[in-house]
Order: C-alpha cells, then sequence, then structure tokens
C-alpha cells in the first residue's frame, strides 16, 4: 500500500510544474519585443510509481504514477528555416551593397541633365558651330575654350567622384573584416559559457538566442557554413576553413595592398597571420569588392566602379585624339593689330603636364588628366579654324577660313570613332563610335545593371522577410496564446493547490479523528 503521504507529493510536483510554467510564460511574455527572442516550453512527463518487489510488495492491484516531472526547457525553433534564412540573407547582403554602390553612380552621372557629359559635348560642339560662322571673333573664340574646359572639369568630376566611392567601399571592406571579427569572437565567448552551463544537465536558450542572433548577422557579411556535434561544440567555417571552432577563433585581417587596377593601395582579405587570401563567395563583403574591383564584362567581371572610370578615360582619349588630329593640320589666327605669323601643330586637347605642340601619347591620357591644351589655354587664337596660314606670303591677313573647324564640327557625327593604342607594345583598339552616343551607351549599361541589381536586391529582400516570417511563426511569442498558457498553468495551480488542501484534510481525520469512538 501506499503511504498516505503520497498523495502530497504528487500535488506538490503538480504545483511545482505549475508555478515554473507560470514563472516561464512571465518570461516569453517579457521578451516578446525582444529581437533573436525563441519562446520557450516546458516539456514534462509522468513520474512512474515505483516497482517493489518480494515481501515488500504491495498486495493490491494496480500502480499509481508519482506526479509530473519537468524533463527540459526546450526552445521552439526550427533549424532547417534558420538554414534557409542565413542562406537567403547572405545573397541579399551582396545584392545591397551592389545597389547601392550602383544608385550612388547614377547619380554621380545623373543623366540626362544640364551638367551632364552629354550637355557639355553639345555645348562644346554648338559653340565650335558659331565659331565657325565668325572665326574672327576674340568673343565666341573664348566661349569654345570655356565649353572646352567645361567638359574637362565634368570628366574630372565624375572621375573623382567614382573613385572617392572607392575609396568608400574599400574603407566599407575593411570595416566589414572588423565587424565579422568581433562577432566570431562574441560566437566563441557565448560557446564557452553555454557549453559550461549545459555540461551540468540544463539548457542555455537564453545564450543559444543570443548566439543565433549573431550568426543571421554573421550570415550578412560573408558566406558561412555552421553546425553543432553531438557533444555541444559548435563551430563556424568559411571556405572549408573554420572561423570559429567551439572555442577557438582565426581571425581575418584586411591588409593593405598594391592596387593593380586604378593605382594606389587597397585593402584585401587574408587570415590573421597567414599570408593567404580568403576566398569570398557572398554576402555583402561579395558585393562591396566586387563594386570596388569590377573591371566589366571584358574581363569577365561585374560591371564595378573601375568599369565607368574606363569608360570615362576612353572618351577622354577619344576627344584628345580625335580633335588633335583634325587641330593640328589647322592654323592659329594672328592676334588683330599685332605682328605674328600662323601656325599649326597646335593641341586643342592634351593631358595635365604634356609639353605644347608635342604628339600626345593617347595612352597617357586619363578623365583624371584630361585638359585643354597648353597652347589653346594661353592663347585663344590659338585654336585653329583655317586649313591655310591666316596671313599670306606678304603679311595681308587671310580672314574667315573655317574649314578645319567644319571638320572638327563634323566628329559630332561621325559614328565609327576608334581608339587606338599601344599597350604593352601590342595594339589594342577600343571602339567608341560616335562620342555622343558612346556616353549614351555607357548610361544605358549603368541604368540596365542598377535596374536588375535593385531587382535582386527587392526580390531577396523579399524572400528573407518571408522566411524572417516564418520563423517567428514558430519561433516568435504569440500574447495570445501566452495568456492562454498562463491561464492553463493558473488553473493547474489552483487545482494542485486544492489537492493539497484535501489531501490535509484527510490526514487530518485520520490523525486526530481515528480511534475515537468509545473514549
Amino acid at each position: 500500500m501506499r503511504s498516505t503521504f503520497y498523495g502530497l507529493e504528487i500535488a506538490r510536483s503538480g504545483l511545482f510544474t505549475s508555478q515554473q510554467g507560470l514563472s516561464l510564460t512571465g518570461h516569453n511574455i517579457d521578451n516578446s519585443d525582444t529581437e533573436g527572442y525563441t519562446r520557450q516550453r516546458i516539456v514534462t512527463k509522468s513520474i512512474e510509481p515505483p516497482i517493489n518487489t518480494g515481501l515488500l510488495r504491495s498486495p493490491s492491484k494496480g500502480q499509481i504514477g508519482g506526479g509530473v516531472d519537468v524533463v527540459s526547457i526546450d526552445q521552439i525553433r526550427d533549424s532547417f528555416l534558420d538554414m534557409q534564412y542565413r542562406r537567403e540573407n547572405t545573397t541579399k547582403g551582396e545584392w545591397q551593397a551592389k545597389t547601392s554602390a550602383l544608385q550612388y553612380i547614377e547619380d554621380v552621372f545623373r543623366e540626362p541633365s544640364k551638367a551632364g557629359i552629354n550637355q557639355s559635348i553639345a555645348e562644346l560642339f554648338d559653340s565650335m558651330q558659331e565659331l565657325a560662322k565668325y572665326p574672327e571673333s576674340k568673343e565666341i573664340r573664348s566661349l569654345v575654350r570655356q565649353d572646352a574646359i567645361k567638359l574637362t572639369e565634368t570628366l574630372g568630376h565624375y572621375d573623382h567622384q567614382l573613385k572617392q566611392l572607392r575609396k568608400e567601399q574599400d574603407t566599407a571592406i575593411n570595416i566589414a573584416v572588423m565587424d565579422i571579427n568581433d562577432i566570431i569572437v562574441n560566437i566563441r565567448d557565448l560557446n564557452l559559457q553555454i557549453f559550461k552551463f549545459e555540461t551540468g544537465g540544463d539548457v542555455a536558450n537564453d545564450l543559444r538566442d543570443r548566439r543565433n542572433l549573431l550568426m543571421d548577422q554573421l550570415s550578412e557579411i560573408i558566406d558561412v557554413d555552421y553546425y553543432e556535434t553531438r557533444d555541444g561544440r559548435f563551430r563556424v567555417d568559411v571556405a572549408g576553413m573554420p572561423l570559429v571552432d567551439h572555442v577557438h577563433v582565426n581571425k581575418l585581417e584586411s591588409v593593405l595592398v598594391e592596387d593593380e587596377i586604378i593605382g594606389g593601395q587597397v585593402y584585401t582579405v587574408k587570415w590573421e597571420g597567414l599570408d593567404r587570401e580568403l576566398p569570398i563567395t557572398g554576402g555583402r563583403l561579395k558585393g562591396l569588392i566586387e563594386m570596388r574591383d569590377g573591371r566589366g564584362p571584358e574581363h569577365n567581371e561585374p560591371m564595378g566602379i573601375p568599369y565607368f572610370v574606363e569608360q570615362l578615360d576612353n572618351l577622354a582619349k577619344a576627344f584628345v585624339q580625335e580633335f588633335n588630329a583634325i587641330h593640328r593640320r589647322g592654323y592659329s589666327l594672328h592676334e588683330p593689330g599685332e605682328d605674328g605669323i600662323s601656325e599649326q601643330g597646335y593641341n586643342f586637347f592634351a593631358y595635365d603636364g604634356a609639353n605644347p605642340k608635342e604628339d600626345i601619347d593617347i595612352s597617357k591620357v586619363t578623365a583624371a588628366n584630361f585638359s585643354v591644351a597648353t597652347e589653346i589655354m594661353e592663347d585663344i587664337y590659338n585654336i585653329a579654324m583655317a586649313e591655310d596660314p591666316t596671313i599670306d606670303a606678304d603679311g595681308i591677313p587671310r580672314e574667315g577660313d573655317n574649314r578645319i573647324g567644319l571638320e572638327i564640327i563634323g566628329l559630332r557625327n561621325k559614328k565609327d570613332i576608334t581608339v587606338e593604342l599601344i599597350v604593352d607594345g601590342e595594339s589594342k583598339n577600343i571602339a567608341i563610335g560616335n562620342l555622343e552616343d558612346y556616353t549614351k551607351g555607357v548610361i544605358a549599361d549603368l541604368a540596365v545593371e542598377s535596374s536588375h541589381s535593385d531587382k535582386m536586391s527587392e526580390g531577396q529582400v523579399i524572400l528573407t522577410n518571408s522566411l524572417q516570417n516564418k520563423r517567428l511563426s514558430v519561433s516568435g511569442v504569440s500574447i495570445d496564446e501566452e495568456m492562454t498558457m498562463m491561464i492553463q498553468y493558473l488553473h493547474s495551480y489552483n487545482a494542485a493547490a486544492r489537492m493539497i488542501t484535501a489531501v490535509d484534510e484527510q490526514l487530518d481525520v485520520l490523525i486526530n479523528r481515528t480511534g475515537l469512538v468509545g473514549r
């Protein structure tokens, strides 16, 4: 037979279990708005009845269990949804980084506009058209020079803006590496705390929530693999190498190296203490690197900042080549009222540091150093509009010759411009086509690339939000559900307390009133 006090033990287990359930429900409600928190539930089991054998075995039939016991407090979490979310979060981080850079480049080019490249080209040809009508006009010559300066400054400004953006991308890469190192150190510390806590058989749910939140943040920056062994050791890998191996970390470092694309120095990502670059296969870090270094389809690379810098360089080279080829054949205009001669061989465009009247090396021209030739800057009468000397052999001025000017104006409609370069001893031809159309083509490429990146980014945001909502539907705290659980535990607590009262009354009868008959 069971002890009379056995019922008290059963009621006590129910009372304590309900009390623990109420506490856990309160914990869930308090953290309903905590980022990364996963709702928790008590897992219970019935206590088996004690089994006696031999002389001590009860002769009664049937065994009554010993009440209820708390087995564990589990997180309600779907690891498969976590894996899906982090994989798509990696892709989202990559496309968002690209979209941000491409949208900035669109803002730099701001085409069509009244201050864009095409407007500057149009104004230069328009002023050349006016000068062809009045080749002796000092005022129009000044206008031509000013419009030429405006074109060179516009290309130079765009080049500066793009290179400034590239520096910002490089800085962002360095910051991303520091963020990765901070996150993996925190994961390492949490691994140590979780392992110590769970060694005694408990589950460190709240610490695991913090680690899962860090993993979400890490997956947005870089593509990672992760797993936990049966004995509770957690590992995070990048490209097959461990970033975190339970309580050990292998940090990354951003090292300055010579930039082989544009020049200067840029950061490359390596394993700390090892002369070994880290393959970047996804995440915001990949997007930043591709925008910083991408040279375009010709190099089987994405359209990054170097690609658009190169297009500006090509346009500057085309202007220098085409304008100078015609202009150097023309003759300057003698300055009215002064003795002088008409000379040819003057450049119209050049690059900073070029000597007057030298044959320009096109390979040295870039959008950054593209400039109006020194000869033109020093004297507007050196703008060659005439095909023949403007002073004849007897010193008599010949005015009104505009044939060279008309040839220059004809460049506006030329459709087959090709820049010829010698690179490393080999000839290289860059197809420009038409000067104005070339710029439009670059803008069109940018618009297509930016639109594609924006759509991919939006798609990934929608996908990750959908996965996050699915995660929340599993792991998130529902106030309505918690209120239901609270009422359930409250009733269970009251029932267990009432049972203790009932057993107490039973014991009172047994102890205080049994055996009183006949006294």
